[in-house]
């Protein structure tokens, strides 16, 4: 059995050449991701697959975060999230994420929206699109995709010895799983960025019976983040989606 959460929507995963703060009315500070580039690299690690761009626009209250991921075999997918504050704190407002395969047919089609409390998970079967649409109580602490790690870089500036966050996935239809990591106190590193980084486990938490059944099945997710350069993401690795191939997701220096 296969069960993802962070994993399926971190091929969306964010991380910037530049990286600033904004602040709320409440001096909460959230990263401020200006141009974004990243590799996305074979399961072996070994070849260069395809790439992830993104760009964002922010004010002082919200961020909308739009990304393109596009595979040398022709596939891509687009992402975009609308991020509010509210009260000092992060809250994803909507969240699509939609995947085309090489003849640019949609296979596939993510959403979320907190307001309408309802999330929808689109996937083509038989030459048409089936559609799971579910009601949730959405936790004011979603989020999916590239929010994801907006909030886990958010939360590690204020170097926490635990994080813990709910995500969206469909798995194949729309999921809320409460996602905890802890936070180690030595570095490593990691073969495909330079430096002594943070990795984090970003597996969902199942609850205790679920999570020994199913445990030794789940693929592994992780992420890295340089303590050294403000917590910046700067990689990971990941099943693309639900029952997808596992890939990685590395950072590109900026130009200088």
């Amino acid at each position: 059995m296969k069960i993802l959460l962070f994993a399926l929507s971190l091929a969306a995963g964010i991380t910037a050449w530049q990286i600033s703060l904004i602040s709320d009315s409440n001096g909460t500070n959230v990263p401020e991701l200006q141009t974004l580039e990243l590799k996305v690299l074979s399961a072996n690690g070994r070849q260069t697959i395809g790439s992830t761009r993104f760009t964002i626009s922010s004010d002082r209250s919200s961020e909308t975060i739009k990304g393109e991921t596009r595979y040398l075999d022709g596939q891509h997918d687009n992402e975009e999230e609308r991020i509010q504050l509210v009260n000092g704190a992060l809250r994803l407002e909507k969240y699509e994420h939609s995947f085309f395969g090489a003849d640019g047919t949609t296979t596939m089609v993510d959403k979320l929206d907190t307001e309408s409390r309802l999330a929808t998970c689109s996937r083509r079967a038989d030459g048409v699109m089936k559609v799971r649409t579910s009601e949730f109580d959405f936790p004011a602490d979603t989020f999916g995709g590239g929010s994801q790690l907006l909030f886990v870089m958010a939360k590690l500036r204020e170097r926490p010895r635990k994080i813990d966050f709910h995500g969206f996935a469909c798995i194949p239809g729309p999921r809320v799983f409460h996602v905890a990591a802890s936070v180690p106190e030595r570095a490593e590193r990691w073969p495909f960025y330079r430096g002594d980084l943070i990795r984090l486990d970003l597996r969902p938490d199942l609850g205790a019976g679920l999570n020994l059944v199913i445990a030794p099945f789940l693929p592994k997710t992780e992420a890295w983040f340089d303590p050294h350069d403000n917590w910046k993401y700067v990689g990971g690795e990941f099943n693309r989606y639900f029952g997808g191939p596992h890939v990685f997701q590395v950072l590109v220096p900026p130009h200088r």
